[in-house]
C-alpha cells in the first residue's frame, strides 16, 4: 500500500508533466468510449480551459467487484459521456480517482481602443 506521502509525490510529478505538455483531458467520442483509458494523468494539475465537474473512484487492479466502493471498469464505462473530458487526478496502488471535465466557457476578450475619442 502506498503511503500518503508517496501518493502526493506521484500526483506532483504527474502535474509537472501535464503542465509542461499543456495536457488536455481525453475527450470521449461516444457514451461508454473505452478509448477513455488513454486518458492522461493530471495529478494536481488543472487545465484552465477545462472545469472539473465530477470525480469517480475506480478500481485499477481489474479484480474489483460490483459490491465494492470503487467502480469496476464496466461500471465506470457506463458513466462515460460523449464530449466530456477524462483524466486521472489521483492514483493509488489499486484504485484511481478519475476526473470528469467539461470545456470551460471562453470569455470574449474585447480589444480596447488605442486612443480615446
Amino acid at each position: 500500500m502506498f503511503s500518503l506521502q508517496t501518493i502526493n509525490a506521484m500526483a506532483d510529478r504527474a502535474a509537472v508533466k501535464a503542465r509542461r505538455n499543456k495536457r488536455a483531458p481525453y475527450v470521449a467520442k461516444c457514451d461508454g468510449d473505452d478509448g477513455v483509458f488513454k486518458m492522461p494523468n493530471f495529478g494536481t494539475y488543472r487545465n484552465p480551459r477545462w472545469e472539473l465537474i465530477q470525480e469517480f473512484f475506480v478500481d485499477s487492479s481489474g479484480f474489483g467487484s460490483d459490491y465494492e466502493p470503487a467502480l469496476t471498469v464496466k461500471r465506470f464505462l457506463s458513466k462515460v459521456r460523449t464530449g466530456q473530458g477524462y483524466a486521472v487526478i489521483e492514483q493509488g496502488q489499486f484504485q484511481v480517482v478519475i476526473g470528469e471535465f467539461k470545456k470551460s466557457a471562453v470569455k470574449n476578450k474585447t480589444k480596447k481602443p488605442d486612443f480615446a475619442p
